[in-house]
């Protein structure tokens, strides 16, 4: 069994991530391998990154890309 880090991010405040977290939770269970805020830092993504690069897991799965590519 691979372990995934599952990274939620919302850029607003009506926006509520455990939306993205049911999401993605039924996408690990099936075992899937697969703005103007663009420049700002997000210290969550650069410590999964991090993590990844350590082997704290195997696989990184985000509801949407666009989530990773800002």
């Amino acid at each position: 069994m691979k372990l995934a880090a599952l990274y939620l991010r919302v850029s607003a405040v009506d926006q509520h991530p455990e939306t993205q977290l049911l999401d993605l939770r039924k996408m690990a269970a099936q075992s899937t391998d697969q703005s103007p805020e663009s420049k700002a830092k997000r210290l969550g993504l650069d410590q999964m990154m991090a993590d990844a690069r350590g082997g704290c897991f195997d696989v990184v799965m985000a509801g949407a890309s666009d989530r990773l590519d800002r």
